[in-house]
């Protein structure tokens, strides 16, 4: 045991010699709740998170500790039987563990640990592909999940920037978009919001200087996350998993719109439903995102009109350069499809326009992007890139990044 309180020193030394940014994502997560699970894709901050609960609530003497679940030290020990020790031969109430999804039987034992020692206080990071109520150990009334994802574009500025900025509803953009912008509190914002999309979704690029790193460590965290996360998860050969890296390739490089499910399975000859199958696997895992129709009904569940990365920086970095002209479009459709769903906004395709969300029917595009496609439409505006200010049915792209 005394090992993991030498590790936990170690690791707590080197952390705190970097900065550390308090995300208002951190302010809904619970304090009092037995056990919590923090899920996300790989690279968002669940470890960051975890080091400086575990600091805030007395690591330094002993009553809080933090381990990694992939330890060789549980190779041969229990999660079960650490958090028995602790609570019978120390002052640890708190019990921080990373990569949770690494631990075979997890479910098992947080359940035990549940049932067992209500006093004790888990904290867990995992893979965003995490089900509770998956096998027979169902966890979904004894664990509460909170998901964590990248940088919004006002984190992005606070962090990067020290400006402090408050966050903005939905509402509160369309209705004042022309005086939020006025008084923006950041100068050069275009050149940081084209930044943003480039390399700044996710924290821990803070850790590199150059962008050749930053991408290339994005390409081996998707990598990881295929043949690793969702090979482990659901029991993948590799010509399997092969198929779905195809799968995350062929919707990088397409238009939004330009693929669908039926396709990719005529493409890469396989069968619809193992082709959406794995499509779920890449959503899942945090790697693309889907834009379904506003119908009703369970049908179009397997079918979504469109699909797209998760986030902007995931298509920079399969690129390795700049975007031709007409890949700007979908960086621009892939920044507000990811910002809303990470404030957990509905956003459904539309027929007029790219997409709607709360009734309001948008349009995305550059500067000179006209109204030609959303005339007629009563709740109906531009999101228009590489301008600072709008006009009445023109709003600025980047206004978007201040959701969360």
């Amino acid at each position: 045991m005394e090992k993991l309180f030498e590790m936990q020193r170690i690791i707590i030394e080197q952390f705190e010699e970097r900065p550390f940014y308090w995300r208002s994502q951190f302010d809904s997560l619970p304090q009092t709740e037995v056990i919590t699970g923090i899920l996300g894709a790989r690279g968002v901050g669940k470890t960051t998170f975890l080091l400086n609960h575990v600091i805030n609530s007395g690591a330094k003497k002993r009553k809080a500790l933090y381990v990694s679940a992939d330890n060789i030290f549980f190779l041969e020990h229990r999660l079960l039987d650490v958090v028995d020790y602790l609570y019978k031969q120390t002052d640890v109430r708190l019990l921080c563990i990373d990569e949770i999804h690494k631990y075979p039987n997890w479910r098992m034992e947080l359940k035990n640990i549940a049932d067992t020692y209500s006093s004790f206080q888990i904290f867990f990071s995992g893979s965003s592909m995490i089900d509770l109520s998956q096998g027979k150990y169902d966890l979904s009334r004894r664990v509460l999940l909170h998901r964590l994802s990248g940088f919004s574009f006002r984190e992005y500025l606070e962090y990067y920037q020290g400006v402090k900025i408050p966050i903005l509803s939905f509402e509160k953009i369309l209705s004042s978009h022309l005086e939020i912008a006025q008084d923006f509190p950041v100068t050069q914002v275009l050149k940081h919001f084209n930044d943003y999309l480039r390399i700044g979704y996710y924290p821990f690029f803070q850790g590199f200087t150059r962008d050749l790193d930053k991408f290339q460590s994005l390409e081996n965290a998707v990598q990881m996350t295929i043949y690793e996360d969702i090979g482990t998860f659901h029991s993948l050969k590799t010509s399997s998993l092969s198929t779905i890296e195809l799968l995350y390739k062929y919707i990088i490089n397409s238009s939004p719109g330009e693929i669908n499910a039926s396709k990719l399975a005529k493409n890469l000859g396989k069968d619809f439903d193992t082709i959406s199958d794995y499509l779920r696997y890449l959503e899942q895992a945090g790697l693309i995102r889907f834009i379904y129709s506003n119908s009703g009904g369970n049908s179009y569940l397997r079918n979504p009109i469109k699909m797209y990365p998760d986030n902007t920086n995931l298509i920079y970095a399969a690129s390795l350069s700049l975007l031709q002209d007409q890949e700007r479009g979908k960086v621009r459709e892939t920044f507000v499809v990811n910002q809303m769903q990470n404030q957990k906004n509905p956003i459904f395709f539309s027929q007029k326009g790219d997409f709607k969300i709360n009734d309001v029917i948008f349009e995305v595009g550059g500067k000179s992007k006209s109204t030609a496609q959303i005339r007629g439409e009563e709740k109906a505006f531009i999101l228009a890139d590489d301008i600072l200010v709008g006009s009445k049915s023109t709003i600025p792209l980047y206004l978007f990044g201040m959701l969360y």
